[in-house]
């Protein structure tokens, strides 16, 4: 078959690129964003030097280790849109919805609402639960 590459050599998986300031791009796709729908890359850079090939090569091994273990954020979504698209599905009574939607406006939205799914931890969510502790508002 014309055009088919043999089974003894495999296509590298992840790619390596230095930019015009010299710095490397390691960019390695981890699948497809379950929201958006988009392609999602992991990239990380490498500034230039004498070992910057290969921390290139040992950035691109472990980028690779992250999306076969599924350890890297599979979405660029924030708190917003998922909680949006939670609500939009939401099949109860319609005060219910109403009352979800103020508190998501109120007291979620201003505190996470533009932090991506992926940057969430536990500190950033302990914090969050102080803050509604401590407010009045929240």
């Amino acid at each position: 078959m014309a055009g088919r590459q043999p089974a003894s050599t495999s296509r590298a998986r992840g790619s390596i690129t230095t930019l015009p300031s010299g710095t490397i791009r390691v960019r390695v796709y981890a699948g497809v964003d379950p929201v958006s729908g988009r392609r999602h890359y992991l990239t990380e850079l490498v500034q230039p030097g004498k070992k910057a090939q290969r921390e290139a090569e040992a950035v691109r091994a472990r980028l690779l280790a992250q999306v076969e273990e599924r350890r890297n954020p599979r979405t660029n979504a924030t708190v917003d849109e998922l909680v949006r698209r939670h609500l939009d599905q939401f099949a109860g009574a319609p005060n219910t919805l109403q009352m979800y939607r103020g508190h998501v406006k109120n007291h979620i939205s201003p505190l996470l609402g533009r932090i991506n799914i992926g940057r969430l931890d536990p500190e950033i969510l302990d914090s969050f639960y102080a803050e509604l502790r401590r407010c009045r508002n929240h």
